[in-house]
């Protein structure tokens, strides 16, 4: 009798230990079918159903250019799942907006599409005598206005190299001292190598070209301890002054 019950316990414990070595052979199997199962719900989920689909965009950046505009240049595609949206494309698309100096943009979960604008600040204002068009500090013409806006330098331009001299402009503009950019009343400029400050006093400074902007500066604050004119630091080693005052 007690044989047979211990030939039962062993068949018991047999057939477990089969029936585990059955599980863990297939264990595997199942693991790997239930991530591929998961991974086609996460796939169709993010790329095919309209859980995730853009439903608006997030505008911020943007002072002077209007949200509205911004939001019709980028064109997003509404209703497209926001995984597959081409972030890249809207980018361009918004930096075709001339007041626009980039263009950053990203996926805000769970369906929206965020838009960082950089606006082109003007340094510069050129004009021509009848309209007033602003000029940031690549030398990039941006935006035109009937009126000259206070506290930016005016820049009369002509020749025919205009868009060269513009630049070269925004160059000697940004090495000007605070103090010394304050007094500049306008900028004349005929040529790229021809560029003369006029101070509201009626003092003018010959300036040349953009070359060594930051050295004529330099000298330039040296010389303006003697009262003049006329100040000449086209070339900056040999620096003239014109008109002094005794």
């Amino acid at each position: 009798m007690t044989q047979s019950v211990d030939l039962a316990r062993a068949q018991q414990r047999f057939a477990r230990r089969q029936r585990l070595v059955r599980w863990r052979s297939w264990l595997p199997w199942a693991v790997g079918g239930g991530l591929v199962l998961l991974a086609g719900v996460v796939v169709w989920l993010f790329y095919f159903s309209s859980v995730f689909a853009v439903s608006g965009v997030r505008v911020s950046g943007a002072d002077t250019v209007p949200v509205a505009t911004i939001e019709q240049t980028a064109a997003a595609p509404m209703g497209t799942p926001l995984a597959k949206v081409d972030l890249r494309s809207i980018a361009d698309r918004v930096r075709t907006l001339p007041a626009v100096a980039d263009a950053q943009v990203t996926r805000s979960w769970p369906n929206k599409v965020t838009i960082v604008v950089t606006e082109r600040v003007p340094v510069v204002v050129v004009t021509d005598g009848s309209r007033y068009e602003l000029v940031d500090a690549t030398g990039t013409s941006f935006k035109t206005v009937p009126n000259h806006p206070a506290g930016l330098p005016e820049a009369k331009v002509t020749g025919v190299r205009r868009d060269v001299t513009i630049h070269s402009v925004v160059t000697v503009s940004a090495a000007l001292p605070d103090t010394l950019r304050a007094q500049v009343s306008s900028i004349s400029a005929a040529s790229p190598d021809s560029i003369t400050l006029n101070l509201g006093s009626g003092v003018k400074v010959v300036w040349g070209s953009s070359d060594d902007s930051a050295r004529k500066a330099g000298v330039l604050s040296v010389l303006m301890k003697r009262s003049a004119q006329v100040y000449d630091v086209s070339a900056p080693d040999l620096p003239v002054t014109k008109g002094e005052k005794r």
